[in-house]
């Protein structure tokens, strides 16, 4: 038998200068294009001293004629081959070892100017079919096709090596399995003769794959290809799948898995140990891959994808410490309410999609690192993009390394986060964390919820937007938890019913285009300081106590104003100051629309009440629409009212009632 290779070399542009003379005074100058070309037709495999045919009769060329090389620029090292009528047209040779042949054509049109083009040849030796299972050691070597030809199994403890530069071909629907828990696959090629598993026709799905129940430490595929497999299932319980890999060990390294018929690797379970490195996934039929959500960390940052797919985590916890790298050119999905109750370090870039009613819950003793960088943020949000598409994060860890920053959160808020929360994208509960530089936007209810106090947590420079209900539902005691740089986009803060830390001082800040919403009555039992220009709207019958202190003190340009929700006479109840602190202060500050109910026993409806030996000091007040009174002072208690500019309007009884 005979191969013929035919060549074509890539048009290659060479001028050539001509001079022609005419007249005395009239000189010009004309360009002649010389051109020529060649072009491999197509790779070739044969046998070991098969003759093989080298025909560059396909080089053309427009003007004169070319010379031929003919080289080789690898050949298996152990090979003696040489070209015959290596500077001809045509030329051969006879491969003496199996392996792989790259031969060079080169030709020129004899002024120096060459192009070349190369073309490879893989040599075999023989056909090996395997039809039985392999119950003791074994080595398939380079040289040889092997043809597996059904359902193969490594069983007994037995050890299968396959070494560099084997094909191994598998007919329609079969495939190789590593059975038993003591047998061993070791498919360790090199990066300059990889081992290819692949389909005796090139289709998608063509055979079933391979498959690893074996636990050894030893098992290992490197430098390799998987393709055309993943055309039926590897068992109960399992779908279509290149790798499948159960309750097994084994290392990859530089291999690629292309065109499955499903998955590229899937597991069914925690148990499995696959480090990955340099992995390549592309033109598979379903994700790339489908696996435990413990097993995200053995996805490295080194791995190529081609856009096309996920790889996909199912439900459950996880088993160990793991860091989770951004995939490259790829996206995780969760498709299950997943637990985190290790160390969770996840890399910038990483994208996250949540199927419907998926999410996160980090448990206490847990902790989340998930620091992302402005440029590389990292992203969770749900596979279809509207609100509630998933059910969002849980932060129930006290862990004081918590972090989440430079970040995306978005469309969560699918069904109530658990037993006493609503829809949200976040939930932080008797927990801390630091939230910075994150956007929390899309959800169906709340962007960040809490129940309870006993949390801890910072919102550092973040950004609400488009969330179905407020921005935050928090308490009392976390209202300083927020800072004056994260925007609110004109939405809230709801501050639900209770009372602040009982002892030391925070900040309430000037919200970023946000106001605070009480829709329960707070209390103030230490000391409070609001940020000029900071605005409150309360809900109806709440009213604000101070008990402790006070210092509400804004500026000309920046009130500090204390509204209805509705802004409607007796929307809410009122502020009182029952503290005898003579620190408490009230400058360039607005009540409004209260006097909703009585302040206090034996105290009337009013916007502002000053209760038994309570102390107030207030340079410029501006008190509107109360349906009560405006100001309230108990001065027969020892109550001590130290006002000065103070503006009324619209009040319903006297603007101020003293008794």
């Amino acid at each position: 038998m005979k191969t013929q290779l035919s060549f074509r070399l890539m048009t290659l542009f060479i001028a050539g200068l001509f001079l022609f003379t005419a007249c005395e005074d009239d000189e010009t100058t004309e360009e002649v294009d010389v051109t020529f070309t060649a072009e491999a037709v197509a790779d070739a495999t044969v046998n070991v001293n098969e003759e093989v045919f080298l025909d560059g009769s396909n080089s053309t060329i427009n003007s004169g004629s070319l010379e031929y090389s003919w080289t080789f620029s690898s050949k298996p090292g152990a090979s003696n081959v040489q070209i015959d009528d290596a500077f001809s047209q045509m030329a051969s040779f006879i491969p003496d070892i199996a392996g792989e042949y790259v031969v060079v054509l080169e030709v020129s049109d004899g002024n120096g100017e060459t192009d070349q083009d190369d073309v490879t040849i893989e040599v075999i030796s023989d056909v090996v079919e395997i039809s039985e299972d392999i119950t003791t050691d074994e080595t398939w070597t380079a040289g040889t096709l092997y043809r597996v030809m059904n359902s193969v199994s490594v069983e007994n403890g037995a050890r299968l090596t396959i070494e560099p530069g084997v094909t191994v071909e598998f007919v329609q629907d079969a495939g190789l399995s590593i059975s038993s828990d003591n047998s061993v696959l070791v498919a360790a090629g090199t990066e300059e003769e990889q081992i290819t598993f692949t389909g005796e026709q090139e289709i998608t799905g063509y055979w079933r794959g391979l498959s690893i129940f074996s636990n050894s430490v030893e098992n290992e595929i490197s430098h390799a290809e998987i393709r055309y497999a993943g055309s039926t299932s590897a068992g109960t319980y399992f779908d279509a799948a290149a790798l499948t890999i159960d309750q097994a060990k084994i290392q990859l390294s530089d291999v690629t898995i292309t065109n499955s018929g499903q998955y590229g690797i899937q597991t069914r379970r925690d148990e499995s140990e696959f480090p990955m490195h340099n992995m390549t996934f592309k033109e598979n039929e379903g994700d790339h891959a489908f696996v435990h959500i413990s097993q995200l960390g053995y996805f490295d940052e080194a791995s190529i994808f081609d856009g096309v797919g996920y790889v996909t985590a199912y439900g459950g916890g996880t088993t160990h410490d793991m860091t989770i790298s951004a995939l490259n050119d790829a996206k995780y999905q969760i498709v299950n309410f997943v637990d985190f109750e290790h160390e969770i370090v996840i890399n910038d870039g990483a994208i996250f999609e949540f199927g419907p009613d998926a999410g996160i819950i980090v448990r206490d003793g847990s902790v989340i690192k998930a620091n992302g960088t402005e440029s590389n943020k990292i992203v969770f949000t749900g596979t279809s993009k509207t609100p509630g598409a998933w059910r969002g994060i849980f932060i129930g860890s006290s862990s004081v390394d918590n972090i989440i920053e430079h970040a995306e959160i978005s469309y969560g808020g699918s069904s109530d986060m658990a037993t006493y929360f609503d829809k949200t994208n976040m939930v932080i509960d008797q927990a801390n964390i630091t939230l910075r530089n994150i956007s929390f936007t899309g959800s169906a209810g709340y962007g960040i919820q809490t129940r309870r106090i006993g949390s801890d947590f910072l919102v550092e420079n973040c950004e609400f937007d488009n969330n179905a209900d407020s921005h935050m539902l928090i308490h009392p005691e976390q209202i300083d938890f927020v800072d004056n740089q994260t925007n609110f986009n004109g939405g809230d803060v709801e501050v639900y019913y209770g009372d602040t830390e009982e002892s030391g001082s925070e900040t309430w800040s000037n919200l970023n285009n946000g106001v605070y919403y009480f829709s329960g009555s707070v209390r103030i039992d230490n000391s409070v300081t609001i940020e000029p220009g900071a605005f409150f709207e309360m809900g109806t019958d709440v009213r604000l106590q101070v008990s402790n202190e006070i210092k509400a003190e804004g500026t000309s340009a920046k009130w500090i104003v204390f509204s209805g929700r509705s802004k409607a006479k007796g929307a809410w109840d009122g502020i009182l100051v029952t503290s005898s602190s003579v620190e408490n202060v009230l400058d360039y500050v607005k009540i409004e629309y209260g006097g909703g109910g009585d302040l206090a026993t034996y105290m009337n409806a009013g916007n502002l009440g000053v209760y038994g030996d309570a102390y107030l000091s207030a340079p410029n007040l501006e008190i509107e629409n109360s349906a009560g009174y405006g100001v309230i002072v108990r001065a027969t208690r020892d109550a001590i009212f130290n006002g000065g500019n103070i503006a009324y309007t619209g009040n319903d009884l006297d603007d101020f009632y003293t008794y």
